[in-house]
């Protein structure tokens, strides 16, 4: 997730693990936002529970398990 610090305008990166993280910590604390500091002024920026739920990695969809036929059981066309 990229984020721009709102006093120095200086753009840096989030780390997957770490949104997830964050967003666990403020679903169980009962948070709105997640304060992140900036790497260059240390100055605090506010990102909003949506935001990181927009950004949090999602889980493959699971599919059913395709069952194939055993490789005998097949009928095999007559000749005639």
């Amino acid at each position: 997730m990229q984020i721009r610090c709102y006093r120095c305008g200086w753009s840096f990166a989030i780390k997957k693990d770490e949104i997830a993280f964050a967003l666990q910590a403020l679903e169980q604390a009962g948070g709105g936002h997640h304060d992140v500091r900036c790497p260059r002024c240390r100055h605090t920026n506010r990102v909003s529970v949506e935001q990181l739920r927009r950004s949090v990695p999602r889980r493959p969809v699971e599919t059913p398990p395709v069952v194939e036929p055993e490789p005998g059981s097949e009928e095999e066309p007559s000749e005639a």
